[in-house]
């Protein structure tokens, strides 16, 4: 009796809160690689629009395996936003261009975010409120961006 006692008061509450810790940070590791994803997609792909939609489409579709994620298509936040840098200031602003896709409209570099992550998949049943995931980012310098300079020619 004292060690069904033992298990049912320690070890089952320890087990529960060990399992709930690792969903965790299985879905914030998911969350940091769907970023980096994202950015290297953003960065070897086509600048298409201001608001990369294209990449934004990308992540959803392509996010990787964890519990919460049909949010991300619905209450997570994707911000994608191109940069154009001026070194001889150091200084950068955001990148914008009336022609999506061409040769001559290409940013420097592309910040992917993601943010507005709520965390809910076990916490509820231990009685815990949701856990608000940290909005982050990855930046990565714009590769080719689906263009060949030497052919004039760029792909999406």
């Amino acid at each position: 009796m004292v060690e069904m006692a033992l298990v049912l008061a320690i070890l089952l509450p320890l087990t529960l809160g060990i399992v709930a810790i690792m969903e965790v940070v299985w879905t914030y590791h998911a969350l940091a690689t769907l970023t980096r994803q994202g950015a290297r997609y953003a960065a070897i792909h086509c600048y298409q629009d201001d608001a990369g939609t294209n990449v934004a489409d990308w992540m959803k579709v392509n996010a990787p395996a964890f519990l919460d994620k049909p949010q991300i298509g619905s209450t997570v936040q994707i911000q994608v936003t191109y940069w154009a840098h001026d070194f001889a200031n150091h200084s950068s602003q955001a990148f914008s261009c009336g022609s999506a896709c061409s040769p001559t409209c290409v940013p420097d570099s592309v910040t992917v975010g993601i943010s507005n992550y709520q965390f809910t998949h076990l916490l509820p049943l231990l009685g815990l409120e949701p856990l608000t995931v940290p909005s982050f980012s990855t930046t990565v310098e714009v590769q080719s961006a689906g263009g060949d300079p030497e052919l004039g020619i760029s792909f999406p």
